[in-house]
């Protein structure tokens, strides 16, 4: 379905093509397409018959061969392939480009060259399949390139570090070369290098620190290069690496280090490992790897705890390996959380019993192996069963078995543990004879038995081969890899002829009784199904000791008696030979010194002692000697130390008083300047707050006063207005008015005493405030703000002090109220003057309260208008009786 479904895609494409594309025809017959306003491809024609038109982003060119230089225009990317180009002299004003393909060409740099220095802009070229045998030092200078493409040519030795102009460089594709090694911080000023592939190269080496510097590297591909090792620290700074590949390299061994560094490593391919087993401990540094590929290596058997480490596994492909013919039960037990699990290929027997214990697992292909299909895989028909959405590979019996037939073949084995049918029973035997001991056990398929000694001593049966259990001698037991016949520690007992042996039906044999071969004896039978122990116990006979304590017995009383004959007969010989001279007349050396053996001995003995004695005591004179120069000179050498020391303690306390007392005299220092600094601040702050107070209060006096004067020149003058008014009025009115029509009006416009009273009072207002001094200079008094803040000038004025008599926000006095000529002086009138007593009384009972505000005068304005009121009832009346 899917391969249908891509040839109709193609099929619509060739249609939209082919019909639907706007299609033009150069000048020669060439076709060039634009299947969209921004994309322009042309092929088989010449660079001078392309016109690019303004709208085109994209360029391609295929096969157009370059006479003139090409008019980009507004293209930004252009992909200019096998058209046998060896310049890049083709292109007039490149610097608008952004991607440049010019793969499949004919370009070869040359030193001294600078191709690229126009191409400011790029971001990303393309020169793989060129002829490309050396890269001068200054083929990328002037470049910003992101991504570059070498591959497919000629390249084997690359200058130190040719890539270091290219500092946001992210990837660099350098395979399919010749490249033979890299130099220690090759890649120092290409940090940001993500993507590296060095693939289908010779690098037969690389240094410890050639990728140190490529800290941001996540995908690295080193798969077929002729690596026999790799170098210690190779990968310890990659700890962003996701992907690393080392497919088919020759590699000899891979240590334990190795990938020390690849915390965070996901995918690691290590196709076409040459070494026979995996290295113990090779994932311990490496805990999030999650797909391991290990194809085609010389690999034979997969141990236990060699996956140790790969928790996060998911995927594992062990495919085409010809020679490995094991995995052994416990290897999965490591990794729980494969999902995917690839073995086809590959020469294995019987599946590993831990892949039961894999709950996640979703694909499984275990195709082209030949499996037994016997007792050791009868769990797996049934662990089958459980798993319906498990994706399963074809499952046969061997290659040339019929397909799918092991499921089937699986169910219908007869398999069963051994049972023990008969052991020897507890005999005695007798020393120097032979003894059989045998165990029969009954099981599907036939059991191993292994024989434990009370020394120790392990034997395996069958001895003719290791896969002993199972008519096809080719399957091995579970102790296969253990020696015939080995100690507690394995190590192999080679004795000819052995004097234990298994015979062929299991039993063990045992030639020469001795008293070592008495105790218990183990026999352990095992088979795919289960095991099971069993004992037999070898006593000694007793009559056998008896004897031997009777033996012993009569061999000591033997050797006894004849050593006392023995000594009887040589002292007799002596005491002959001394009652008749013999020794006297025979022995020369006995005549020419009497002296005894025995004393001269002890004399030589004394002597030495003696000498001896001498050389010690002289030793220790000596010694002493030496003992007392050493200690004298060590008193001299302590002593001058701790006066030396003395000395310096005593020198570095001057200094440290010294110290502190020049420390201490700046601490006051100090501590007077901040209390002096503090009291001026504070005394500068006392005269600020009372020079702004008293400012303040000032301005609000002269507020005052001048709202009281605005008050009274508006009362006199409505006063003149209304005397005029009255003044003008016709004797009718006053006629109406004294026969009560509007007499109430005219007393309560013009009551004497009211009226006077507030003249006066503003009058004394105004004298006393002129009579006040000027408290403050001209900078004060130009100062317009309603809250004042002194500047550095007006410091001379904080010294000022307040005039005698005025306080703050209290007026000691009241104003003192002008006597009844004062007002005969400001022209009152008669009517006025009759209200004076009562206007006196008013202003006696007044008291000015501490406050900034006006003093409260008498509402004349409503008496203003009132007045008005009934002067216009008045003039109504006075029209009426006209």
């Amino acid at each position: 379905m899917g391969n249908n479904r891509r040839l109709n895609n193609v099929g619509y494409v060739v249609i939209y093509l082919t019909i639907i594309l706007p299609v033009y025809v150069n000048g020669n017959g060439d076709l060039c397409v634009q299947p969209n306003p921004s994309t322009l491809i042309c092929r088989n024609g010449r660079v001078g018959d392309v016109v690019v038109p303004p709208s085109v982003v994209f360029l391609r060119l295929i096969n157009v061969t370059h006479s003139t230089t090409l008019q980009l225009n507004n293209a930004k990317k252009l992909e200019w392939i096998n058209s046998n180009l060896n310049t890049t002299d083709f292109l007039e004003s490149p610097e608008s480009l952004e991607y440049l393909d010019i793969s499949g060409n004919d370009f070869v740099f040359y030193e001294d060259e600078w191709p690229f220095q126009n191409f400011s802009n790029v971001r990303t070229v393309n020169l793989s399949y060129n002829k490309l045998s050396d890269l001068p030092r200054m083929v990328f200078v002037g470049l910003n390139i992101e991504e570059l493409c070498l591959s497919n040519n000629n390249l084997y030795a690359i200058p130190f570090q040719v890539f270091a102009p290219m500092e946001r460089l992210r990837v660099l594709d350098l395979s399919y070369n010749s490249i033979v090694s890299f130099l220690d911080h090759f890649f120092l000023f290409n940090k940001r290098i993500e993507l590296l592939h060095l693939n289908n190269n010779n690098l037969a080496i690389l240094t410890s620190n050639a990728l140190a510097d490529l800290t941001n590297l996540r995908q690295l591909d080193l798969s077929n290069n002729a690596l026999v090792y790799i170098s210690k620290g190779l990968f310890d700074s990659l700890n962003n690496l996701r992907y690393l590949n080392l497919a088919n390299n020759p590699l000899s061994n891979l240590a334990a280090w190795t990938f020390r560094g690849l915390y965070g490593l996901e995918e690691l391919n290590l196709s076409g490992y040459e070494m026979k087993q995996l290295t113990y401990g090779l994932f311990h540094y490496s805990p999030q790897i999650r797909y391991l590929t290990l194809d085609n290596t010389s690999i034979e058997v997969i141990h236990n705890t060699e996956l140790l480490g790969l928790k996060q596994l998911q995927s594992l492909r062990i495919r085409n390996n010809t020679f490995l013919k094991e995995i052994e039960p416990y290897v999965l037990l490591d990794t729980p959380f494969i999902k995917h699990l690839d073995i086809r290929g590959n020469k294995l027997a019987f599946l590993p019993l831990s892949l039961s214990n894999l709950t996640h697992i979703e694909y499984l292909n275990i195709e082209r192996n030949p499996w037994g299909c016997d007792c050791r895989m009868m769990w797996f028909a049934p662990w089958v069963d459980k798993h319906n959405n498990l994706t399963l590979s074809k499952l046969s019996c061997g290659p040339h078995a019929y397909p799918n037939d092991m499921i089937p073949t699986l169910k219908h084995l007869n398999c069963s543990g051994p049972q023990i049918t008969y052991k020897t029973p507890t005999n005695q035997y007798r020393l120097k004879s032979n003894a059989l001991l045998e165990c029969r056990f009954v099981a599907n398929p036939n059991p191993s038995i292994t024989w434990v000694t009370p020394s120790r001593e392990v034997y395996h049966w069958p001895s003719q081969a290791v896969y002993h259990w199972n008519p096809d001698i080719t399957v091995a037991d579970v102790f296969y890899k253990h020696p015939r016949v080995h100690d507690e520690f394995l190590n192999a007992i080679r004795t000819v002829p052995p004097r234990i042996q298994v015979l062929e039906n299991g039993t063990l044999y045992i030639q020469n009784v001795t008293r070592e071969d008495c105790g218990r004896y183990w026999c352990y039978a095992s088979n795919p199904v289960a095991n099971l122990t069993s004992e037999v116990l070898l006593h000694i006979d007793p009559t056998d000791w008896n004897n031997i304590r009777i033996l012993s017995i009569i061999v000591g009383l033997q050797c006894a008696f004849g050593f006392l004959a023995l000594t009887l007969i040589v002292q007799l010989l002596r005491y002959i030979l001394n009652r008749f001279g013999i020794l006297n007349h025979c022995c020369s050396f006995c005549k020419r010194d009497r002296t005894s053996p025995r004393a001269r001995q002890i004399y030589d003995m004394l002597d030495n002692i003696e000498q001896y004695k001498s050389q010690q005591l002289e030793k220790l004179r000596e010694n002493y000697a030496q003992q007392v120069n050493r200690i004298k000179e060590n008193c001299i050498q302590q002593v001058e130390w701790i006066q030396g020391s003395y000395q310096t303690q005593a020198k570095h306390f001057r200094d440290l008083r010294e110290y502190g007392t020049q420390h201490l005299v700046t601490l006051r220092d100090q501590y007077y300047d901040q209390v002096r600094k503090v009291r001026d601040y504070s005394t500068g702050q006392l005269n600020w707050v009372r020079e702004n107070y008293v400012f303040q209060r000032n301005k609000i006096r002269k507020f005052s006063a001048h709202k009281v004067l605005r008050l009274r020149e508006s009362y006199k003058y409505q006063q003149q207005t209304l005397n005029k008014v009255l003044e003008n009025l016709p004797s009718l009115y006053f006629d109406n008015c004294r026969a009560g029509t509007c007499g109430r009006a005219e007393s309560s416009v013009f009551e004497v005493d009211e009226v006077n009273g507030i003249d006066m009072y503003i009058k004394s207002k105004i004298e006393q405030l002129a009579q006040l001094d000027d408290l403050t200079d001209c900078a004060t008094q130009s100062r317009l703000s309603l809250y004042y803040t002194p500047t550095e000038r007006s410091l001379a004025s904080r010294t000022v002090s307040p005039p005698a008599g005025v306080h703050i926000n209290y007026i000691e006095r009241k104003p003192k109220f002008p006597d009844l000529q004062d007002w005969n002086r400001m022209g009152a009138s008669s009517t006025t003057m009759e209200n004076l007593p009562d206007l006196q009384d008013t202003v006696d009972k007044c008291d000015i309260k501490s406050s900034a505000s006006l003093p409260k005068l008498p509402s004349y304005e409503e008496h203003i208008i009132e007045h008005i009121n009934q002067y216009g009832d008045c003039k109504n009346d006075v029209e009426t009786a006209l």
